[in-house]
């Protein structure tokens, strides 16, 4: 057995990947017979219910804190759940989890970093310090500030003992930063909902669409709202999709507003719906009732909504960015584009919406190819990198 400390700045009632994925894993980790406690970040004034229940200890940090209490708060939280921790389970490199890299290091910890991304580039795209895509940016010079913000980044991560990505792509991006290739382990992400049944698929298209008065096609995207997804550009294509056809942006984040703002002032406002912040079912039935799915960024991982979009049964046009070509296979079950090609987007989405045959022949390779990226394989291979860095033989089969 193990003792398992795992932190993440994202834990619910947060939404989002590593907020699904903490209790999930955990979950797992612990029915292998494992000690698990949380160290999880917590909305500003979030309170938690007396409803709330974790098999587990749960250490919240609001990230409504002024910075010097929720240093104070994070160090006390890492003094009280992870002074008896075997290895240390850390999601990304947010504030409190560049502390609990740090703390693992002083204190001579192994330390499983799982990276999703570049936290400084995405640090410089919402500050505006940049419009450089991520792989520009690993070597482009800049001012001071920023360098200084990506080694710091490339810094803490040399420190775990080893890291987790869920793509090649990804293990290429941290090869830069100067990372031994030996401490970099490419986990998959993994499907987490069901493959969809046709009945599903038309249940939830008359649902979706007598909710939301749709007559026309139904194009489908879903993201967190933040620059790098690239929802303006997918908003300016609006007047090029048919006539009938409705965008359907289901998420939400800090581009909410301007994206709301955007589609009025282009005129296309009774075109474009942005749900906000739905629940992981609703994300579900929206991408079953979709008649093509559009993943238009200018970064990706890999991505989960991706694969959420294939067990759903929605053809599926992205953007031939980071760790998409490693999941859609271009005419066999999808189709990729270039990044920020507009013409070449609008011209997959015409393709799909009027090739009835091409979109089935997508749909049903896509709920076969899907299949591969099994929830069963990422615990067993989670389970044991952290094993073998706390030093057991693994927990209960």
């Amino acid at each position: 057995m193990a003792r398992i400390l795992i932190v993440s700045n994202l834990f619910p009632p947060d939404i989002g990947g590593p907020a699904t994925y903490v209790p999930r894993i955990a979950a797992e980790l612990r029915a292998r017979g494992h000690a698990i406690s949380v160290i999880g970040g917590a909305p500003p004034g979030f309170v938690a219910s007396p409803a709330e229940r974790w098999p587990y200890p749960v250490y919240r940090l609001s990230r409504g804190l002024p910075l010097p209490r929720r240093l104070a708060a994070t160090a006390w939280a890492l003094l009280r759940a992870g002074r008896d921790a075997d290895v240390l389970y850390v999601q990304g490199l947010a504030g409190p989890e560049m502390a609990a890299v740090l703390w693992g290091f002083l204190l001579r910890k192994p330390v499983a970093l799982k990276i999703v991304g570049d936290n400084a580039w995405e640090y410089a795209i919402r500050k505006g310090l940049t419009t450089d895509g991520i792989d520009a940016f690993q070597t482009r010079a800049y001012p001071l500030k920023l360098r200084l913000i990506r080694w710091l980044v490339h810094a803490y991560a040399r420190l775990a003992t080893r890291l987790i990505v869920p793509s090649e792509y990804l293990a290429g991006i941290v090869a830069g930063w100067d990372v031994a290739p030996e401490r970099v382990c490419v986990i998959r992400n993994a499907l987490t909902a069901p493959v969809a049944s046709r009945e599903e698929r038309a249940r939830a298209r008359d649902e979706v669409r007598r909710a939301l008065g749709v007559h026309g096609p139904l194009i489908v995207t879903s993201a967190r709202l933040y620059p790098w997804k690239n929802l303006d550009a997918l908003i300016r294509l609006v007047p090029r999709f048919p006539a009938d056809a409705i965008l359907l942006i289901v998420g939400g984040g800090p581009d909410h507003a301007p994206l709301e703002r955007l589609a009025r002032e282009l005129g296309v406002d009774s075109r474009v719906h942005i749900t906000g912040s739905v629940s992981h079912d609703d994300v579900q039935r929206y991408l079953r009732a979709a008649d093509v799915f559009v993943l238009s960024t200018r970064y990706e991982g890999l991505s989960h909504v991706l694969l959420e979009a294939m067990a759903a049964g929605t053809p599926a046009v992205a953007s031939a960015v980071g760790g998409n070509p490693e999941v859609i296979a271009p005419e066999v079950n999808g189709l990729l584009v270039p990044p920020d090609d507009g013409e070449a987007l609008v011209g997959a989405v015409q393709r799909l919406l009027a090739d009835a045959a091409l979109a089935e022949r997508l749909r049903t390779r896509a709920q076969q190819d899907v299949l591969a990226y099994r929830w069963d394989d990422l615990v067993e291979r989670t389970a044991a990198v952290l094993e073998e860095l706390a030093g057991c033989s693994g927990g209960h089969r």
